[in-house]
């Protein structure tokens, strides 16, 4: 009986290291531990990737049923890099940025590509606020792009800045812009090794079936993947919540002047766009008497008081930042005042479909100022 037991734990022991030894041969195949990109060093943004999506619960009409997502080595979407000497315009944001289910040639940014005639690069990252802008910045466009071909950066922000309307606690928990050394480690894994790449996309794929709301790790509620928007109210009703106190506003203010004075030292040749973007929940109407209105029922979505005022604060401050700064090469587009993009051109009470990222690039169109050299 212990000659059995022994013949087993020793086989046993062989399996182990030859599946070992096989997994670990494919790991060095597949990974990218090998593999060198800025982009790489980014939490959450996606590098060397090409992901298909059936997006036809999200678009509208829904004609478009299949879309594919692609990241190439530098981390950009696709772009045209025949306009390139034409000029070229650097997106940064988040996931309204990012567009992860919008197909590649339908994405905002493509669509102003062709109407201006110019290069214009996706550099969205889900979830990214100011702080991981800044970072990116530094770490990442800068060592990508030269700075004398950069004639614009767009700034697509508002929502994921939202959490700091009463200051900067939250950078220190939140795996978008500080990572703790766990987080860190999952990043480092997440792009480059092939076995945890696929364990992670099997996941998001699961929580993208099942319409799964995800929380954020300092407890800001993320309006997530849906397949429907909200019920939108046929009469929006004013908010209850006032905006941020100047002393709880003020850090974030220190923190998006410095977004500016980075982008502009590492690409001075760029003019500045900040686009306010529109959040179809939410109704400002004027940010000087606090009249800002909700779309969405209490009942459905709670705090959603808290959440359209905390919104108008970030879009209070940066303002006047821009005004501080007094630098003509910096353009405020408050694209919440005038919402251009329908209801059916959203899909989940927050990021855009085909149809919405049509009116995206319209807009802008008229409103953006470009440097040209």
């Amino acid at each position: 009986m212990k000659l059995k037991n022994k013949d087993f734990i020793g086989t046993l022991f062989v399996n182990i290291f030859i599946l070992g030894f096989i997994f670990s041969i494919l790991e060095i195949l597949f990974s990218k531990y090998f593999f060198f990109s800025p982009a790489l060093n980014i939490p959450e943004a996606q590098v060397d990737v090409k992901k298909e999506y059936d997006t036809s619960k999200l678009e509208f009409p829904r004609d478009i049923k299949r879309s594919t997502y692609t990241r190439d080595k530098n981390g950009y979407r696709p772009y045209s890099k025949n306009f390139e000497d034409k000029g070229i315009i650097l997106t940064v944001g988040g996931s309204t940025t990012d567009q992860r289910f919008i197909d590649d040639n339908r994405t905002w940014q493509s669509n102003l590509e062709k109407e201006l005639n110019l290069a214009v690069i996706n550099g969205g990252v889900d979830g990214q606020t100011s702080y991981g802008h800044t970072f990116s910045i530094e770490k990442w466009h800068s060592k990508v792009l030269k700075s004398e071909k950069v004639d614009a950066i767009i700034f697509y922000v508002g929502i994921n800045d939202r959490r700091f309307e009463k200051g900067l606690e939250t950078i220190s928990g939140n795996i978008y812009d500080s990572p703790t050394p766990l987080r860190r480690l999952r990043t480092y894994l997440s792009k480059r090794s092939y076995f945890y790449s696929k364990f992670r996309e099997v996941k998001n794929k699961l929580d993208f079936i099942l319409g799964k709301e995800t929380d954020l790790p300092d407890g800001i509620e993320k309006i997530g993947h849906n397949l429907q928007n909200p019920n939108f109210l046929l009469k929006p009703r004013k908010s209850n919540y006032l905006m941020s106190e100047v002393n709880m506003i003020n850090p974030y203010e220190r923190l998006f002047e410095k977004l500016i004075n980075v982008s502009i030292n590492n690409f001075p040749y760029a003019s500045i766009n900040i686009v306010q973007q529109q959040d179809p929940k939410c109704l400002i109407d004027k940010l000087e008497n606090n009249s800002i209105y909700i779309r969405v029922s209490r009942k459905e979505m709670q705090g959603i008081d808290k959440y359209c005022s905390g919104l108008a604060s970030i879009y209070k401050a940066q303002e006047k930042v821009v005004k501080e700064l007094k630098n003509q090469k910096i353009n405020l587009i408050k694209m919440y005042l005038y919402n251009p993009v329908p209801d059916n051109g959203f899909y989940d009470g927050l990021h855009t479909n085909s149809l919405g990222a049509k009116y995206i690039s319209r807009y802008l169109k008229d409103q953006l100022k470009i440097k040209f050299k």
